[in-house]
């Protein structure tokens, strides 16, 4: 464990040391929309929330757990840039993508967006302390609270306009309901209320009864009426979602039984990915629900979330094979996906494990998952 910890820790400066040198919009302010494949600038680029939320989450996580001001100044610049150009004054909440120079071009509303933002907002304030970070958070649990939450029926919208008005009343998300819980965990370390309690408890319900109901695999999307439209089984997710819920337990009362469910799920759904690893050294993307047919490419943020699993599969149950599936796995990321050349690791390589030509950086590839899995170990 002590030189896989060296690893994480080596990992980590490495990618870090990337976004810090590399991302920051010097001309317009905040960080670029977008790095190509080599990690040159891509001019006119736009800026979304989702890669500048997840940014500040990044180093304000890094900050808080290293115990380190080596990136306080990008830091401010993350939190700076977020807390100017994507909170709507008028409506509250935050757009979802400004143009290069900071101007609103995508002024929706969407759940995932204010889960990220108050993620990276929460964590920043662990950092900053202050109290109008605090009053920030506070202000945007209580808009999504207010505006998103569906009390009828128990779910949480998607997106609304930058008015508020509903824009689709039918789907449920995984992705919308995880990092809500996610944000709001976060959230509660420092704002210890009945209501966010109620909340977090209602999510982890929700979780459980709809999107983790399969032993298979856990569902992606459902209708309007709860039937799955989940049309490809997401290899990444598998590993995902029930060990976040693990880590998210910890704040429940009496959560022996519920450990107990999310063990077995996660058990259940890393038997494939072992199996799996087995065949091709890594994890493809997807594999589709009725023909069984994969997506036979490798995608990094799959790979490190699994990893993350299988770590904490051993921890709870002692074997050892979850270690050894953990080590094999973290081998494969690092011999093909860390692009030593240019920096980063790659987004995604082919059936035959060569690089992918895409960008870099981009609106849902950030240093998120990266940090995640190393500040596990750390």
């Amino acid at each position: 464990m002590d030189s896989l910890k060296e690893e994480m820790i080596a990992v980590l400066s490495e990618v870090m040391n990337f976004w810090s040198e590399k991302t920051a919009d010097f001309n317009h302010g905040g960080f670029y929309g977008e790095l190509d494949f080599y990690g040159n600038p891509v001019a006119n680029s736009n800026k979304g929330i989702i890669l500048n939320a997840r940014l500040l989450w990044s180093f304000a996580k890094v900050a808080n757990h290293t115990k380190s001001n080596d990136f306080s100044d990008v830091l401010q610049r993350s939190y700076a840039y977020v807390e100017q150009h994507f909170f709507d004054e008028k409506y509250n909440g935050v757009f979802w993508e400004l143009d290069d120079q900071g101007n609103v071009i995508d002024a929706e509303k969407k759940a995932i967006a204010q889960a990220y933002t108050l993620l990276g907002v929460s964590e920043y304030y662990l950092v900053s302390k202050e109290e109008k970070v605090k009053n920030k958070c506070i202000e945007l649990f209580l808009h999504i609270e207010d505006n998103f939450y569906n009390k009828e029926f128990n779910f949480y919208y998607n997106e609304l306009t930058r008015e508020l008005n509903l824009i689709d009343f039918e789907s449920k998300s995984l992705g919308t309901h995880l990092h809500l819980l996610e944000a709001y965990t976060n959230l509660y370390q420092f704002y210890k209320t009945d209501q966010l309690k109620d909340r977090i408890q209602n999510l982890f319900e929700i979780l459980i009864s709809k999107f983790l109901h399969q032993n298979e695999f856990c569902e992606l999307d459902f209708d309007k009426n709860w039937k799955s439209k989940t049309e490809n089984i997401s290899i990444g997710h598998n590993a995902e979602v029930p060990s976040m819920l693990l880590d998210f337990s910890k704040l429940l009362d009496d959560n022996h039984k519920l450990q107990e469910k999310l063990i077995f799920k996660l058990e259940n759904y890393c038997q494939f990915s072992m199996k799996l690893i087995d065949k091709v050294g890594g994890l493809y993307m997807f594999q589709n629900v009725k023909s069984k047919d994969f997506t036979k490419e490798f995608q990094w943020w799959m790979q490190t979330e699994t990893i993350i699993a299988f770590q904490k599969l051993y921890e709870f149950t002692k074997e050892k094979k979850y270690l050894e599936y953990r080590d094999k796995l973290f081998n494969f990321a690092r011999e093909y996906f860390i692009d030593d050349k240019h920096g980063e690791w790659y987004e995604k390589l082919s059936v035959d494990r060569k690089p992918i030509v895409v960008p870099k950086v981009a609106m849902w590839k950030s240093p998120y998952h990266i940090v995640r899995m190393c500040t596990s170990f750390m």
